[in-house]
């Protein structure tokens, strides 16, 4: 199996080492290229074959082609990339504007194409996605942690999160609390976003958003901060009978009536995702999160069509 990445930067480099996990325990056998610009550090021993320095480095024909680079190159490298691949991962969010896309899902019918969504795998929202506890009347979800500690060692002004122009910027950085929302709740039918700079971190992009959505009848509140000292990451649902509060970080679900708090097995999120895209691969199927729906996410995250 011929494998290119395009960026290998720390979540291309996570995504690449689950992918040679996932083929070594299926005993298959993966050549895994590398298009970098040379901005980026040391890839580890073993986890790329081989790094190009040009497309022209490139073999004419892949596999499995994953577009991990900054988020403002996704667009471009898609468009340059899809006659080189049969299947497509391409990290969250898809673009950086769902204006650059006009007309892309139209294009590329006969490619496998998911976009990240590792927020899905995990096991409660998987549960809450089979059945939700009762009539969910409200839902909140917060993602709340602080920029510098991201990536230790790493300023973390340079790198895209805090960069406009590489795709930065909360909303688009912590999209996955949207897209789970239009998961487990549907497609909002109406978008209000409030968004900004809020802190003093030096970035040059919003540092908070709030979204308040109604969403299949229900009313959706989206909180989305880079600036609060304590990681966070939960979902409350207020529904007719209880109201539970989920804490993705600890993987608990909580009963506030009854007090009973249920725990959920430690799992690889992005494993799990890693696995689902190999098997679409295999069958040459659909993702459930395509660029179409990407895109639908994106415009959520813009606060602009249904607004």
């Amino acid at each position: 199996m011929k494998v290119c990445f395009f960026g290998m930067g720390s979540i291309g480099m996570r995504h690449a080492q689950n992918l040679r996990h996932l083929l070594q325990a299926r005993g298959q056998e993966g050549e895994i290229h590398a298009l970098r610009s040379g901005s980026g550090g040391e890839i580890p021993e073993g986890l790329a074959d081989r790094s190009c320095a040009s497309w022209d480095d490139l073999e004419p024909l892949y596999d499995l082609v994953f577009i991990t680079n900054p988020t403002a190159m996704h667009y471009e490298t898609l468009l340059k990339a899809e006659p080189l691949g049969r299947s497509f991962f391409i990290e969250k969010p898809v673009f950086h504007s769902s204006s650059v896309a006009s007309g892309i899902p139209r294009s590329f019918p006969e490619k496998t194409i998911h976009v990240a969504c590792p927020l899905r795998f995990h096991p409660i929202i998987e549960h809450l996605k089979a059945r939700l506890p009762g009539k969910v009347l409200a839902a909140r979800l917060l993602c709340s942690s602080y920029l510098p500690d991201w990536r230790k060692g790493k300023d973390y002004r340079t790198v895209y999160s805090a960069r406009r122009e590489l795709g930065g910027g909360v909303a688009l950085d912590l999209i996955h609390e949207l897209d789970y929302a239009r998961w487990l709740f549907g497609q909002p039918e109406k978008v209000v976003r409030v968004s900004g700079k809020y802190s003093a971190l030096e970035t040059d992009c919003d540092d908070g958003a709030a979204y308040i959505m109604t969403c299949g009848g229900r009313l959706v509140e989206v909180h989305l901060d880079y600036f609060g000292r304590k990681p966070r990451r939960e979902l409350e649902l207020i529904c007719e009978d209880d109201t539970f509060i989920c804490d993705l970080l600890q993987r608990t679900m909580t009963s506030l009536l009854s007090g009973e708090t249920t725990v959920f097995p430690q799992e690889d999120l992005y494993e799990k995702e890693m696995a689902y895209f190999l098997d679409l691969s295999e069958k040459g199927s659909q993702s459930f999160n395509s660029l179409e729906d990407a895109l639908a996410t994106l415009r959520v995250a813009e606060g602009g069509e249904n607004s």
